[in-house]
């Protein structure tokens, strides 16, 4: 068996964000429900219930890192990311680095393992874009969750 060396191997440089990833993506509640993929026997309860996770989460993309917020909890998380590979209509990146967890101390310990958990170390993440939109496969591939462009207003304001 050859071992690699440092002079032998090189890693590939990755590319740096994709611009359309930059920006604010909200969770997209309507488009994802129009299409969810339901087991036969969900009652109506299971299925409100499952629809109360959806359409708050935001997710925030710079050039290196990727913030993950709930407004509505005060949550707010980040991690690195780099590009992995591009095509017309998806982004495949991967996650990478410590869970950076913003005032950890307003959350209970059990929370924040759980929080770790959910997010390992590194973790391949692969969007479709579809019109203002992109999407992620959830659970088992059966079901997508979208997200849509959020367009900030400016706070700057010119006099006249």
């Amino acid at each position: 068996m050859m071992e690699l060396t440092k002079s032998k191997f090189k890693i590939p440089g990755f590319l740096k964000a994709d611009p359309r990833l930059i920006g604010t993506w909200k969770s997209d509640k309507r488009r994802t429900f129009a299409e969810w993929c339901w087991k036969k026997n969900t009652s109506p309860r299971r299925k409100e219930a499952l629809r109360s996770f959806f359409g708050k989460h935001e997710i925030i993309f710079t050039r290196s890192r990727l913030v993950s917020r709930l407004p509505h909890r005060k949550w707010e998380a980040a991690q690195r990311y780099c590009v992995l590979a591009t095509d017309e209509t998806t982004v495949a990146i991967l996650q990478f680095g410590g869970l950076e967890i913003r005032n950890r101390h307003q959350y209970d310990e059990l929370d924040l393992a759980m929080a770790k958990e959910c997010m390992p170390q590194a973790q391949i993440m692969h969007m479709h874009f579809d019109k203002e939109h992109f999407w992620i496969s959830i659970g088992n591939g059966r079901c997508r969750e979208f997200y849509r462009k959020i367009r900030r207003r400016s706070s700057l304001r010119i006099a006249p």
